[in-house]
């Protein structure tokens, strides 16, 4: 479960083969931009952010362009939540604004001429009953941080998608995809009842800290998107890699990346 899967596979190598060499040509098209998307719409009722960038060249030693003057949206449930460009790239709804549960969600963006969409469901989330660090120690007894331990009861009925994010003295632990954890009950058994289960880790506590553990309900088109993108990125590297292909986008003409929508259950804890 989460995003630590292993994939074993077994390779049996002849030996005395001549290896050989073919010279490949690519044509590739340089200085094409298009839209990136970084959009998370949820229940919880705060001031949601978008980011818009462009795509850059693979060997672009640049800053990542940032998109500016464009209009933002999002639309559901007979309600539209306009967004305003509060830095360059940076788009913020209204505070207090928030999804609701079984509503889908369409995120509109109109940049130079062009209207992007992108579509999602908010379905419901399992409550979070209980959350605690517990310490993780290695062989030699010596603290290597802690373990966050939940308790929760998985949706009955297969096809519920999850992810989990740690905020620390109210700041995510980290702002990447690498760090937050995701699972399917394909995975994790569906309808369980899960008592102290290991769902993420922090590396580092101090008396008076305050955890909050956000547990969100994501769709199967989130979920993919994520397995993608870590497919591609952090979980590359090995002889069986499959070969390189662009991640899934539900953001219409050709735009990338991914308009998110989930409900959340969340639980604080204090560090004693």
């Amino acid at each position: 479960m989460q995003k630590k899967y292993f994939f074993i596979c077994l390779l049996i190598l002849g030996s005395g083969f001549m290896s050989c060499k073919k010279i490949i040509d690519i044509e590739l098209e340089e200085g094409d931009r298009v839209l990136v998307v970084d959009a998370w719409f949820t229940t919880e009722s705060k001031v949601h952010e978008i980011r818009l960038t462009q795509s850059t060249d693979f060997y672009d030693s640049e800053p990542i362009p940032q998109v500016s003057g464009a209009e933002v949206n999002i639309t559901g449930g007979g309600e539209t939540f306009y967004f305003t460009e509060t830095a360059p790239g940076i788009y913020h709804s209204a505070s207090g604004v928030s999804a609701k549960m079984h509503t889908n969600y369409t995120l509109n963006i109109t940049y130079n001429g062009i209207t992007y969409s992108g579509a999602d469901y908010c379905d419901t989330v399992p409550v979070l009953e209980d959350m605690i660090p517990y310490p993780a120690f290695d062989d030699d007894g010596i603290l290597l941080g802690y373990d966050v331990l939940i308790w929760t009861t998985e949706l009955a009925g297969f096809g519920d998608y999850y992810a989990w994010r740690v905020l620390k003295n109210g700041h995510y632990e980290s702002d990447t995809l690498s760090d937050i954890d995701f699972g399917s009950d394909d995975y994790i058994g569906d309808g369980l009842y899960f008592e102290a289960w290991p769902i993420s880790f922090i590396e580092e506590l101090n008396s008076g800290d305050t955890l909050r553990l956000e547990q969100h309900n994501i769709t199967k088109s989130t979920y993919d998107a994520f397995m993608a993108v870590m497919l591609e990125t952090e979980w590359r590297g090995g002889i069986f890699d499959a070969p390189p292909s662009n991640v899934p986008s539900n953001i219409s003409n050709g735009a990338m990346g991914h308009f998110t929508v989930s409900s959340v259950s969340t639980f604080d804890f204090i560090v004693p």
